[in-house]
């Protein structure tokens, strides 16, 4: 690495998202306060810090408090959002809602409809505020290794061509040595990964559960602010677990969207077509109705609950916010833990670097400060409620509302036994054969007229505005190419061209019969999904060229 630019800071965050702004902030004002200087720096893969989130997204009241005491209270109205004054929970079937009851504790009353984009530009501000340099546009690519402990990371070369050669504008990555390292690049990130491989920092967990998050921004007249709507059900069955929301905001718009777990069964289930579906129910369609979408994009869920945690300190750093796996599995809300986790492991660090080392021993007042919290306790609390839907969709509503009332005092605690990937069943119907359909919501096919509010991907995606340079070296690929086309990749029928919500999958037919397998990384919307779900595990994503991706404005 003689080429590469080198950089020292006390702690580099990698990730610009709530957990690692949060994280940045209170370093920062633990310095200033202790009266010492220390270098911080945040990596954000995305062209602008916020770019790349996306989220419902509802925050608690008083999340703030620690980091920013002044402006609690304050949250709806600094980022674009409105209280909660109205919540509903229906089961939806075909034509008709049915309400249902909610646990006290789950609900949201009082809490900030937001977005989490422009939260994440304000964070920004006041880390910057604080003396913290904020490098968005750099994706972290490699950890830095000083034996068994974590000295820093390596970020992406820039200006390469398709093939990985230098072009005129190359830049060689640069290597940033850091005493400590905060990791919050949140689901399945590609370098927590590496990192959680290398250190087994998962031995005797449960693997992780993750769910496909689809979401649209909607200008609509009319509205009632601080209403927001959970849905079960239709057009989800009873093998796939999730379901809908439609918040509204204060400015004429609505943010709604389906979850969808992604350890679903059968290859032929469409999360993108079923989303269409959703919205033309009369609960839903009544609300878009002489409206207009002005923005889409998807991302991963970690679902995996207390239980499926992996080891949050090591030498040399710490894991935060969902790359931990903070999301609350009942509320599937997960900013509130992100901020908190982030508080609590700068904290850790702070002290660990005030004793001049951040061992994982320095380090372990993270997780015991994170097991004493509330937060923790709430999260152990719910630990089964995610597991409990692998019984159906009811007896998971029963299992909940026990675990609700209860407050998750069962005296035992459900470990899930597979992996996403590996839930999937082999295709019996011949869906390997693509004929166009799969771009098109259910009941479109042969080119009816869509109905009012679907939408096709494609569509959608104009509405992504992804920025990806042309010729730069592709970001997901399959690690063997022709293993798609052999009968282990017929068996399930080519499901990455169905659950990919930004159709980087295509098939390419002749004589009824998949002959290839073409890939477009330039529609991709970065939830790696196709990581998660493929049954073959042949298909790998990294991070792109920095800035490349979409580009959510307040998604």
């Amino acid at each position: 690495m003689s080429d590469n630019e080198a950089l020292s800071y006390d702690v580099v965050v990698v990730g610009g998202g709530p957990a690692g702004l949060s994280a940045a902030c209170r370093l920062a004002m633990s310095a200033r306060n202790a009266g010492r200087s220390l270098s911080i720096c945040v990596l954000e893969k995305g062209a602008r810090i916020g770019g790349h989130q996306l989220s419902g997204a509802l925050l608690h009241p008083r999340t703030l408090e620690p980091l920013f005491p002044d402006h609690v209270g304050s949250e709806a109205s600094l980022f674009g959002g409105v209280s909660v004054d109205d919540e509903s929970l229906l089961y939806l079937t075909s034509l008709r809602a049915i309400s249902l009851p909610m646990v006290s504790d789950w609900q949201h009353r009082g809490h900030a409809v937001l977005s989490l984009g422009r939260l994440c530009r304000w964070l920004g501000v006041q880390a910057e505020a604080l003396g913290v340099d904020l490098f968005p546009g750099f994706a972290a690519m490699e950890p830095l290794w000083d034996g068994a402990r974590l000295a820093g990371v390596v970020t992406g070369a820039m200006g390469l061509d398709s093939h990985g050669a230098p072009q005129g504008d190359y830049q060689p990555g640069v290597v940033i040595h850091a005493r400590a390292v905060v990791l919050a690049e949140g689901c399945r990130g590609s370098l927590t990964r590496k990192v959680v491989a290398r250190l087994d920092l998962d031995r005797g967990r449960g693997p992780r559960l993750h769910a496909l998050g689809l979401k649209e921004l909607w200008e609509v007249p009319g509205g009632h602010p601080g209403r927001v709507l959970h849905t079960l059900g239709w057009p989800l069955d009873g093998s796939v677990h999730g379901g809908g929301f439609l918040y509204h905001f204060a400015d004429g718009r609505v943010g709604l969207g389906l979850v969808a777990a992604l350890d679903y069964r059968d290859p032929g289930f469409h999360p993108f077509r079923a989303f269409q579906r959703w919205k033309q129910h009369p609960a839903i369609a009544e609300v878009l109705e002489g409206g207009r979408p002005v923005a889409y994009g998807a991302r991963a869920l970690v679902e995996g609950a207390w239980q499926q945690w992996p080891r949050l300190v090591f030498d040399g750093g710490v894991l935060v916010g969902d790359a931990a796996g903070f999301l609350h599995p009942a509320r599937l809300q997960g900013i509130d833990g992100a901020i908190h986790s982030g508080v609590m492991a700068a904290d850790a660090v702070f002290s660990g670097l005030d004793a001049g080392v951040c061992s994982a021993s320095a380090l372990a007042g993270y997780p015991r400060a994170l097991a004493a919290s509330e937060m923790g306790r709430d999260l152990k609390a719910v630990r089964n409620v995610r597991p409990g839907f692998r019984l159906g969709c009811w007896l998971g509503l029963a299992n909940a509302a026990w675990e609700g009332v209860s407050g998750g005092r069962s005296p035992w605690t459900w470990r899930m036994r597979q992996r996403d990937c590996q839930r999937l069943r082999p295709d019996s119907a011949g869906r390997g054969v693509a004929d166009g359909s799969l771009d098109a919501p259910s009941g479109l096919q042969g080119g009816g007229e869509r109905q009012a509010g679907q939408m096709r991907r494609m569509d959608a995606l104009a509405l992504s505005a992804i920025q990806h340079r042309p010729d730069q070296p592709p970001h997901v690929a399959y690690e063997n190419p022709d293993l798609p086309l052999t009968e282990a990749g017929r068996r399930y029928g080519h499901p990455e061209t169905r659950y990919c919500p930004a159709q980087v999958f295509e098939c390419k037919v002749s004589s009824s019969a998949v002959t290839a397998m073409r890939l477009h990384p330039e529609n991709c919307l970065h939830c790696k999904s196709c990581e998660i779900k493929d049954p073959l595990e042949n298909i790998r994503w990294q991070p792109p060229e920095g800035g490349s991706g979409p580009d959510y404005w307040d998604m």
